[in-house]
């Protein structure tokens, strides 16, 4: 039977007074729903997916308010109204950023600027849940909000849409700024609407043009979000997928046997993964640096990691000195960095 309209909004408002004497409350149920998803996600478990398809069931409101919010308050004006927007908006908002963040977490490497991504999530997570901060600085200022909401939900495509559609991460991530872009498009007119000036209506559209740029150029410094590395060892021998001893230091004539990186590489489900071998050397006396990449492919689904390795057979004279290799994302996203040193 449906409620008739006071009694909806007696409830609403039963449900808003709970969550302001517990303003902890679904920040914290969102942080616990996705550390159980990471995890299960983590044990190839097809629930993951279905529990992150529930998150991503409110992904298109934020795509949608900037366009329901005045055919809302037409339909029904008064305060109300923008406080049940407002209140619904942010609710969102604290999922998504909550649900994200394992994910984010789990993904991190002992990267700059893979660490400092995640530390902007972490900030815009708790922004989410300091009503004071968020209403005065984010809900208040229409052009902050929209750039709140398209942060959002660009996070929220580029983490769940590889587990709930089996994207390859090459794919995510420009599918997931391409709906950023489109978003920042269509929402132009009203966010130049709500500018006073002239320089801050040029302002926004000089971000709207940087900031997806921005985003694509500075890709590498975002975690993959999804994969994760369960073991990784330099060795020069491999046999049935089983890495040989691991080796940190070698001397220069045991090179002829050829030096392997090996890792063993967690998927979502039925995602096919490219993965790069980028091997790097810089030599002490010409500070030349090499690079070599070499390419594999990732399956998912296997408990234990989907393992692959790279073999370098070919090394140049002058090898002395610490030899790196990163493993990446073809958008070159570390996933995990391997060092050995050779005397």
């Amino acid at each position: 039977m449906q409620l008739p309209y006071p009694a909806w909004k007696s409830r609403f408002n039963q449900f808003e007074q709970l969550l302001e004497r517990l303003p902890w409350l679904l920040p914290a149920l969102s942080f616990s729903w996705g550390w159980i998803s990471f995890a299960m996600v983590r044990r190839g478990e097809d629930f993951a997916r279905t529990m992150a398809l529930l998150v991503l069931i409110g992904w298109p409101w934020l795509l949608l308010e900037p366009f329901l919010h005045k055919y809302l308050e037409r339909r029904t004006p008064g305060n109300f109204t923008t406080l049940a927007l407002r209140f619904v908006t942010q609710s969102l908002q604290q999922e998504l950023l909550f649900f994200s963040l394992p994910f984010i977490i789990g993904a991190v490497q002992l990267d700059a600027g893979q660490i400092i991504f995640t530390a902007i999530v972490i900030m815009a997570a708790l922004i989410s849940t300091i009503d004071p901060l968020y209403n005065h600085r984010i809900a208040a200022h229409p052009a902050a909000n929209l750039f709140f909401q398209g942060f959002c939900s660009w996070l929220a495509a580029l983490v769940l849409l590889p587990m709930v559609l089996h994207l390859p991460l090459e794919r995510a991530a420009p599918t997931a700024l391409a709906l950023l872009s489109i978003w920042l498009l269509l929402t132009l007119p009203r966010c130049l609407a709500a500018l006073s000036s002239y320089r801050k209506k040029i302002g926004w559209i000089l971000a709207c043009l940087i900031i997806p740029l921005a985003l694509w150029l500075l890709r590498d410094s975002i975690p993959a979000a999804g994969l994760s590395v369960r073991e990784a060892s330099i060795t020069q021998s491999i046999a049935e997928l089983t890495p040989g001893p691991a080796v940190t230091v070698i001397h220069h004539a045991e090179l002829e046997k050829g030096m392997i990186a090996f890792v063993a590489i967690r998927a979502p489900m039925r995602v096919a993964q490219s993965v790069n071998f980028n091997w790097r050397h810089r030599d002490p006396r010409t500070h030349h640096e090499t690079v070599e990449r070499i390419g594999a492919e990732i399956h998912g689904g296997n408990n234990a990691g989907w393992r692959t390795w790279s073999r370098k057979q070919h090394f140049p004279e002058n090898s002395q000195g610490v030899w790196t290799v990163d493993v990446t994302t073809p958008q070159g996203q570390l996933l995990k960095r391997l060092q050995f040193k050779v005397d």
